[in-house]
Formats: C-alpha cells, structure tokens, sequence
C-alpha cells in the first residue's frame, strides 16, 4: 500500500530496562511496509544494557533520548512528542510488536477521517492467532460516554496528531493514558478501526509490566475520572457515580465475576 500524500508517522517508544525485548519492537517497526519518518527510543533512565544495545544494532537508523532519571512513561513519551517532527505519532512500548502494514492500514484510515485526533485499532495477545481484516474500512467515532466506561485503549494501537496540545500527564505513573485519551475524546475527535494490528507479548496487568499493579491502575481511573473537573466543572455531580462504578469493577474483577474486555465498540 502506497504512502497517503501529507501523512507521516514518528514513531515513539518509551523504554526502562527493556533490553530483552526492545529490538523486537524497532524491528517490527523498521519491517513495515511503509517506513516511519522516525523512530525515537525514549529511555527513561535504564540501568541494563538497553542504550548500548541500541546503538551497536540500529545507529543511526533510530534516534534515542536519554534521561539522567526515571521519570515514568508519561515522561519519556511527552519528550518523544517533542522530538517528533512527523504530522502523527504512533506510539508503541518496548514489550510489544506491530503488523507490518499497520502504519499504511493507518495512514489509508487516516486519510478517510483527517479530523482524528487519535486513531487507535485493535491488539492480540502473542499466543492467539492473527484474525483476518478487512480490506478497507471506514474508521467510526468513538464516543466520549463510551470511554467514560473504560479504557479500551492500549497505548501500542494508539496514534494521535502531532499538532495536538494534549501530552500525557507526568504526574501520573499509572492510567495517564486513560487519562488522555478521555481529554481528547471529549473534544469528539477519537476514531476507532477494527483491524488487529499490535501483538501484545505482555497482557494488559499481567505480573512485570507498568500496569501489574492492579490497584496503582484503579487509582489511576479514579484520577482520570477526577481530572474531568479540569475542563468542566459540570463534571462534579457525576464524580461520585464515576468513582463507584470504578470500585465496583475492581471488586468484581478481583473476585473473578468481571474479566477485563479486550474490544470497543465505536458509538
């Protein structure tokens, strides 16, 4: 699939000791078959081998931001924004791996809706096989009552436009980006397509990755339903409902009734 005319993707990898896995996601980043415009490695202070493995395997090939303290991944990828000099930013972690055509798939949807502000897909998990896409799909809006429900976004489907004022919260270490995606759906502009185009090597909470602290990540929702205040006021009546529904679904996923959806529905 040709390149879309005005569209180009930097590519934003935040990364915290990620040797073992990092070169899997440059990788499958430099395999697409329509190449990025950047790809920027955000390390956030690693203590391993990640920098030098870097730079001995891909060069100049990647630009890698150093930080001389860990900062959190809101951190690392706000400064991978800045550094970005495409017209969209896909943004993929260090444990995961793209589709070799996800940017194009992106590109073509992107081209169909140039009013996104964010424009994410869908993931599978490395152990379950890859489902078949459509040829050409339109992207549908996703609603800003529908995100309240939840997040569906995972950060490795997600891609947003450079020119947008929106960054991660860096005050977040968990759910910050929840906590953007719900900003940028609130001025209507996040749209969804149902290709499967991220491999998750790592499920979303499981034990090792930034979101295994299951209740960290609840605090982090409860924070992200907070910050509606931030830009309505009107917000306030509806936070105690917000903050409930929450710790209810976290009561229910801990005893096993409620079990953490992996689809959208665009509404």
């Amino acid at each position: 699939m040709p390149p879309v005319a005005n569209i180009s993707f930097s590519v934003v990898i935040p990364v915290y000791n990620g040797s073992a896995t990092i070169c899997r996601a440059v990788q499958s980043v430099l395999q697409q078959t329509w190449p990025p415009l950047q790809i920027i490695v955000a390390d956030d202070a690693s203590t391993d081998n990640t920098i030098a493995l870097l730079q001995a395997t891909y060069g100049n090939r990647i630009t890698i931001l150093n930080t001389p303290h860990n900062a959190g991944s809101a951190a690392a990828r706000n400064r991978g924004i800045k550094a970005a000099t495409g017209t969209h930013i896909a943004f993929l972690d260090a444990d995961d791996e793209w589709h070799p055509h996800k940017l194009a798939i992106v590109a073509s949807a992107l081209a169909k809706v140039p009013q996104a502000q964010l424009l994410f897909h869908q993931y599978r998990l490395y152990s379950t096989p890859s489902p078949a896409m459509a040829v050409s799909v339109v992207p549908g809006q996703l609603s800003f009552i529908r995100l309240l429900r939840g997040n569906c976004i995972v950060t490795s489907c997600a891609v947003i436009r450079a020119v947008s004022l929106h960054r991660f919260d860096e005050s977040m270490r968990h759910t910050e980006d929840y906590d953007l995606w719900l900003r940028m759906a609130y001025n209507g502009g996040v749209y969804a397509i149902p290709h499967t185009l991220t491999i998750l090597h790592r499920p979303v909470t499981s034990p090792g990755g930034i979101s295994s602290n299951v209740w960290a990540m609840r605090k982090g929702e409860l924070t992200a339903y907070t910050h509606l205040l931030r830009y309505n006021v009107l917000f306030a009546p509806l936070l105690p409902f917000l903050w409930v529904y929450s710790l209810a679904k976290h009561c229910l996923r801990s005893v096993g009734i409620l079990k953490r959806g992996v689809s959208y529905s665009s509404e």
